[in-house]
């Protein structure tokens, strides 16, 4: 979560008063992510209960294609799954979202738990349980979910949008990767792995942990149509990464965290270390749309490119594979 509009303890009371929830008692920044701005809120009721919530603002500057009502849908059907995932908030006129300075605003309820920052293998293992509960629980809504929009096609596009901002030896890399996956999403067996709805953006900061386990996972506005085992290497390289090492012990929970739940094909085995690279290069061209920009506010979050660079690296060097076995 983060914040990239500033918003006012006036602006809001003015989206609170949309909601059966009480009056504002207090509000803080959210301080982790990129993607959209994010408030916790607090709330008091009339007989001096206070509740908290997450207020977000849905911005435009990160070229998310992020369909609200998807997003709420997604939401609903994992709430009614038992997921630890986000509940929407309705508006009195029954309403999932509301408008606040002219964008899209959204209040969930707030999740107890905090971000970890160095996972062991267990939250790995959570990790993975979840993705495969989430997978089975969304597999519904296929039809009805937009295609994941960081295909070949967008990979393409964005490395041309930034190849000239970049050095000589970082373009070269990048068109390098770029020839690969494109490659692996053209190939008629990778065609024929499983899909689901998949998150997509499973990075440690859109989960919480308690001592007691894995309490949330926040922040589904990538989800799209898409493949398993990207979801799965998206969250690897980064719930197993150590610099631009996969920590192999981590990565092997969190997939036998997923497989106690829903059996990893052969296939999905055999492809995943050119999955990773694709997740790799997503987050580095992702990272690199918003370096290369001018027209965006001082304040605007932005991470280091570079990780993912030289993790993209590394999975082209010295590819990361596992074996059925390992997950028994």
């Amino acid at each position: 979560m983060a914040v990239i509009t500033h918003l006012s303890a006036d602006d809001i009371a003015h989206a609170l008063s949309e909601y059966a929830v009480g009056t504002l008692d207090g509000f803080k920044a959210a301080s982790e992510g990129i993607e959209n701005t994010n408030y916790i809120v607090r709330t008091c009721q009339e007989d001096g209960k206070t509740a908290e919530y997450v207020l977000t603002l849905i911005e435009e500057a990160n070229g998310s294609e992020s369909n609200l009502d998807t997003v709420v849908t997604i939401l609903d059907t994992c709430v009614a799954a038992g997921l630890p995932v986000p509940h929407v908030i309705r508006t009195v006129s029954g309403a999932s979202e509301t408008r606040l300075l002219d964008k899209q605003a959204l209040l969930c309820s707030k999740l107890e738990g905090m971000h970890v920052v160095n996972p062991v293998r267990s939250q790995c293992a959570a990790i993975g349980r979840f993705l495969a509960r989430f997978h089975a629980a969304t597999a519904p809504l296929q039809e009805d979910v937009a295609p994941y929009v960081r295909d070949s096609n967008w990979l393409t596009s964005k490395t041309d949008t930034v190849k000239f901002d970049v050095s000589l030896l970082d373009r070269a890399d990048l068109e390098a990767t770029l020839q690969t996956v494109v490659d692996l999403l053209s190939r008629t067996d990778v065609a024929t792995l499983p899909q689901s709805v998949i998150h997509a953006d499973l990075f440690l900061d859109n989960a919480l942990f308690n001592t007691y386990g894995l309490t949330g996972i926040l922040d589904f506005h990538q989800a799209g149509c898409g493949y398993c085992v990207y979801d799965l290497a998206v969250a690897i390289n980064d719930w197993c990464r150590n610099g631009d090492l996969i920590d192999r012990e981590r990565a092997i929970e969190l997939l036998r965290g997923y497989s106690s739940v829903r059996s990893i094909t052969q296939a999905e085995l055999w492809f995943l270390p050119t999955f990773l690279l694709y997740a790799a290069l997503t987050f580095w061209l992702s990272r690199l749309i918003t370096h290369v920009r001018t027209d965006l506010p001082a304040h605007y979050p932005m991470r280091d490119p570079n990780e993912l660079k030289d993790l993209a690296k590394r999975h082209t060097r010295s590819p990361f594979s596992v074996v059925r076995e390992s997950l028994l």
